[in-house]
C-alpha cells in the first residue's frame, strides 16, 4: 500500500491509497478536507469539547476495500468502497472519532481497560454516527450500518444490565445497545448530549444518571418492542425484522397516543397582566399535532353552562394568544402543547382557553424559502431554571416584553385536571463495518 497525502487539518492528516482511482482516492481526500472539521465540531459538541487522546493531527487514510467499513489503532482507516459518496466517508470517519472520544472521556462508554469500546459504546457509536447524518442532512442511517435487527430476531437477552466489555461487533449485544440509546432519545426524550455525559459501566447505569431513578429499565424496553415487534408470527413460526423507517435502527417514538379528532379541552386560569406563558401536559397531543387556542375572559360565580362551563365574555381587555407550540417525543418527554396568553389588563383576570387538537399530524409539510437551524444568540432564550441559550443567567419570568407569568396544567388519564406550577492512551483496535 503506498499513501499520497493530500494535507492537514486541526485535527486530522487525510491520505489516499494511490491504487484507488482518482475519484476514490484523491477526489474523496481532497472532498473530505473541505468538511472534516466542520464535522469533528459536531461530535466536540456533544462530548463537552474534551481533547482527543492522541496527538494531533491523526492519520486518516482512505484505504481500497468492498463497501464497507473502518478502524483506527489509529491510525484511522477508511474503506468506503468504490464509488461511494463522501456521506459513507464522512459517516465512517464519524464512527471512529466518537469513539475515540469515549476513551478520552474514560466514563464507561469504553472498555475498563481501554482496550475497545465494547458493546455499549459500539451501539453509541452507530447512534451518533446516524444521527450524524440526520443533523447534517445526509439521511439517517447508511445501509448495510443498522444493527438492532440483531437483537430483534434473537432470543432478546437482556444486554442492558449486562455489558460484554470485549465484544465490539456488529450483533445482537451492541444492536440491543443502539436501540436502547434510541429509546433513552426517543422515546424518552433525553438530548444525546446529556445520554453521552451520563456515561456509567451498564446501560442501566446511564438510564439512572440521566433519570435519577433506581428502577430496572429493561423490562419496560423490551416489552415495548416485544408488542410492536413480536418475535413470533400468530402460527408460532419466528418473525425476523428489519424495522421501517428511514432509520431501520430506530423505530422510536412508539406508543404516542393519536387522539380521535377533533377534540378539546377547556380549562380556566387566573392570569396576570403582560405575557402568561402557559404549558398544558395532554397525551392526546404529540410534537406533530396540529393545535389551535383561543382564549377569552369568564365569570365567576354565575351561570355555569349544560357542560358546567362558566360563561365567558368579550370585555374591555384584550387577550391574544401566540407562539402554540405543541410538544413530546423525541425532544420532550412530555406530550402536550406550550403556548402565551397576552392579558391586556391593568389587574389580574379570570381567563379561560379552549384547547383543540384539530389533526394529529399536518396532511402535507411544505418549506418555502431557506430552512434554518434555531438557536440564534440575536435573542435570549431563557429556561425555566434561568439559564439562557448563551450561557449567561436571567430571570425567566422577565423579558424585554416586561413580566412573565408561568401557568402549567395536566390532564391526567382519568380527565381529571390539576394546575401544577489526552499520547498516553493505550493501544486500541477497534472497528466498523456493514453487515
Amino acid at each position: 500500500m503506498t499513501l499520497s497525502t493530500v494535507g492537514s487539518t486541526t485535527h486530522y492528516r487525510i491520505s489516499y491509497d494511490t491504487s484507488l482511482s482518482s475519484a476514490d482516492g484523491l477526489q474523496r481526500a481532497q472532498a473530505l478536507m473541505n468538511v472534516c472539521e466542520a464535522d469533528y465540531q459536531i461530535m466536540s459538541d456533544w462530548f463537552g469539547g474534551i481533547a482527543l487522546p492522541y496527538p494531533l493531527p491523526i492519520e486518516v487514510n482512505i484505504v481500497p476495500g468492498g463497501y464497507a467499513g473502518a478502524g483506527w489503532g489509529p491510525p484511522i482507516s477508511l474503506r468506503p468502497g468504490n464509488g461511494s459518496g463522501l456521506d459513507v466517508v464522512r459517516y465512517l470517519l464519524v464512527a471512529e472519532v466518537v469513539e475515540m472520544l469515549m476513551l478520552a472521556q474514560n466514563k464507561g462508554w469504553f472498555a475498563s481497560d481501554g482496550s475497545n469500546e465494547g458493546s455499549a459504546g459500539e451501539g453509541l457509536s452507530r447512534v451518533l454516527s446516524a444521527e450524524f447524518l440526520r443533523r447534517t442532512g445526509l439521511g439517517f442511517n447508511e445501509p448495510g450500518f443498522d444493527t438492532a435487527r440483531f437483537w430483534l430476531n434473537s432470543d432478546r437477552l437482556d444486554y442492558v444490565n449486562t455489558i460484554d466489555e470485549h465484544d465490539h461487533a456488529p450483533d445482537e449485544k451492541s444492536g440491543c445497545a443502539t436501540l436502547f440509546i434510541n429509546y433513552l432519545s426517543y422515546q424518552l426524550g433525553y438530548d444525546i448530549k446529556r445520554i453521552i455525559a451520563a456515561a456509567a459501566p451498564t446501560l442501566t447505569g446511564v438510564y439512572r444518571n440521566l433519570t435519577g431513578r433506581n428502577d430496572d429499565p429493561f423490562p419496560a424496553f423490551k416489552a415495548q418492542l416485544d408488542a410492536h415487534f413480536p418475535r413470533t408470527n400468530p402460527d408460532g413460526s419466528v418473525r425476523d425484522w428489519t424495522l421501517p423507517g428511514p432509520n431501520p435502527d430506530n423505530p422510536y417514538p412508539l406508543d404516542f397516543y393519536e387522539g380521535a379528532v377533533p377534540m378539546s379541552i377547556r380549562i380556566y386560569w387566573r392570569m396576570n397582566p403582560g405575557r402568561n406563558v402557559v404549558n398544558l401536559n395532554w397525551g392526546a397531543l404529540s410534537a406533530d399535532s396540529v393545535v389551535a387556542v383561543s382564549a377569552s375572559e369568564y365569570v365567576t360565580g354565575g351561570q355555569k353552562l349544560a357542560d358546567n362551563s362558566a360563561q365567558r365574555f368579550v370585555g374591555a381587555a384584550s387577550i391574544t394568544v401566540d407562539n402554540v407550540t405543541p410538544h413530546g417525543p423525541p425532544f420532550d418527554p412530555n406530550h402536550g402543547v406550550t403556548f402565551v396568553v397576552t392579558v391586556g389588563w391593568g389587574s389580574p383576570l379570570n381567563i379561560c382557553t379552549d384547547v383543540s387538537l384539530i389533526q394529529n399530524q399536518p396532511q402535507q409539510v411544505i418549506y418555502i424559502g431557506s430552512q434554518t437551524e434555531s438557536g440564534s444568540l440575536a435573542t435570549r432564550d431563557l429556561a425555566m431554571d434561568g439559564t439562557a441559550a448563551d450561557g449567561t443567567s436571567g430571570d425567566p419570568r422577565t423579558s424585554s416584553l416586561g413580566p412573565v407569568t408561568w401557568h402549567t396544567a395536566t390532564v391526567s388519564s382519568d380527565g381529571e385536571l390539576t394546575e401544577q406550577s489526552s499520547s498516553s492512551a493505550p493501544a486500541v483496535r477497534t472497528e466498523i463495518e456493514a453487515h
